[in-house]
């Protein structure tokens, strides 16, 4: 009777553990449906509905605006979508072409009048005047520099021939001999055009 006692023993445990189971992981189901409902109905209320973006335009546009566009709209097509661009918008400062994401911002600025260019224009000379442009300088300039001297002045111009333009002053960092506190010595004498 000893087997047969084993026998029932085992198929009990056995029915246990069917049965706790189905208690643990059969109602996980029904979580996960419910979930699932609560997810799609989360879904279900987008920014924008699927293959749309929303985008907002301002600047020199006829009716500036947040617009439901579709999601392959370029900048031209959220131009259009806010009445256009309006007279004196310099639409030669965007560009036109570039795809658009959502919540992206397009901003179509206005152009400059000729006495507005022209006072800009005077009032970056007047910041340069007397200074050095590092991408134009010549050896002697560069030597007239506070603490440069002829051979940091020929290391700057041999790395302006072999990396190209600078973008910044501190891009002189990227020159050997040059450091912070040096470049800060002339910092003020120097722009990059």
């Amino acid at each position: 009777m000893q087997k047969k006692e084993r026998t029932l023993l085992l198929v009990f445990l056995f029915g246990i553990l069917l049965a706790g189971s189905v208690y643990l992981y059969g109602g996980k189901e029904d979580l996960q449906a419910a979930r699932g409902v609560v997810l799609e109905q989360e879904s279900a209320q987008p920014a924008a509905p699927k293959g749309k973006i929303k985008v907002h335009v301002k600047g020199a546009v006829n009716t500036p605006g947040v617009y439901q566009l579709p999601s392959d709209s370029r900048v031209i097509d959220a131009i259009e979508a806010a009445g256009g661009s309006k007279t004196g918008a310099d639409l030669d400062a965007v560009n036109l072409a570039q795809a658009l994401e959502d919540g992206g911002q397009v901003t179509v600025p206005a152009q400059q009048t000729e006495a507005e260019a022209k006072q800009t224009l005077q009032a970056q000379e007047a910041e340069r005047a007397g200074k050095i442009n590092l991408n134009t300088a010549t050896l002697d300039q560069l030597d007239t520099l506070p603490g440069i001297g002829t051979i940091r002045a020929q290391a700057i111009l041999d790395h302006r021939q072999s990396h190209g333009r600078f973008f910044g002053v501190d891009d002189l960092q990227e020159v050997s001999g040059l450091t912070v506190k040096l470049i800060d010595q002339f910092r003020d004498k120097v722009y990059v055009e």
